[in-house]
């Protein structure tokens, strides 16, 4: 009898270890089963988090878009609202433009003439390269008979004056513009020492020109004056520059001055002189003489 209650008693007991078994391994299915639900909801709710973002996005550009597209449409409005309106001409401004151009096409052979006229003005116009200026001496005066000139020499009377005209001697052309009897006051102390305080002299202004295509040396400073039974030679310190090389056809200018003193006659005695150009032109390259000189005479 005992052993039979023995054997019951450890009989349930193995029914009861059975049972809390299966219990404890339906409990961890069922736990497991919770835990996959618990996943599955987070990862729906991270999908439905990135659908949200997505869709926020989306809005998000849509509405840049739109203002976008405000933006250039209010531009372009502003454009157009700033452009002047265009109008298109009436018949009176037809009839305007066409009496314009007719009188443009009226006046423009007028212009182009007289555009013509200046350009052959121009033309015939010598540059100012086309003479050589030389300086004409201390002594040089310019004005006419009985006028008084100061200068920085001196204050002096132009007594008698005459323009002798032009003579040639060989290919060089020689216009004698000037021949003036001059008297006055020497102020400039450097050169009253030389001439006086008081000076006379006969004064030739000349422009002088090689005409042919030959290199020409003429010394135009030889040139003497005889007056009254005197002959006269230029003052080699009170008369200007002048060059012997005509080798181009460049006129140059030349101012001779004579200085007279007492043994000369007075000047109301002096009215009649002849200019005598002794040098004669010769070729450079062959050292030939290609004229011969002459004399010129000259009444004040």
């Amino acid at each position: 009898m005992y052993k039979s209650f023995v054997a019951i008693g450890i009989m349930a007991t193995i029914t009861l270890v059975g049972c809390d078994l299966n219990q404890q391994e339906n409990i961890k299915e069922v736990s497991m089963a919770e835990l996959s639900q618990q996943e599955e909801l987070k990862k729906e709710e991270i999908v439905l988090d990135k659908d949200e973002v997505s869709d926020k996005a989306e809005s998000a550009s849509s509405d840049y878009e739109n203002k976008d597209q405000n933006a250039k449409e209010k531009a372009e409005n502003t454009e157009r609202a700033s452009e002047p309106e265009t109008e298109e001409p009436g018949p009176e401004a037809e009839e305007e433009t066409k009496s314009e151009e007719e009188s443009k096409s009226e006046t423009a052979p007028e212009e182009t003439e007289a555009e013509g006229a200046v350009a052959t003005e121009k033309e015939t116009e010598k540059p100012a390269d086309t003479f050589n200026h030389y300086p004409r001496g201390q002594f040089a005066v310019d004005g006419n008979p009985g006028q008084t000139v100061e200068n920085a020499t001196g204050v002096f009377t132009i007594e008698k004056a005459t323009e002798a005209g032009n003579v040639k001697v060989g290919p060089i052309n020689i216009q004698i513009k000037n021949v003036s009897l001059v008297s006055g006051e020497v102020t400039e102390e450097s050169i009253a020492g030389i001439s006086g305080d008081e000076v006379r002299f006969l004064q030739v202004d000349a422009v002088l020109q090689n005409t042919s295509d030959l290199p020409i040396r003429f010394f135009f400073a030889s040139t003497t004056i005889g007056m009254n039974g005197h002959q006269l030679t230029a003052h080699d310190m009170f008369s200007g520059r002048t060059d012997g090389d005509y080798s181009s056809t460049t006129p140059k200018n030349a101012t001779l001055v004579y200085m007279l003193n007492g043994d000369h006659p007075p000047s109301e005695e002096i009215s009649n002189v002849t200019i005598d150009i002794t040098s004669s032109p010769k070729n450079i390259e062959t050292e030939k003489s290609v004229g011969t000189g002459t004399s010129v005479d000259v009444s004040l």
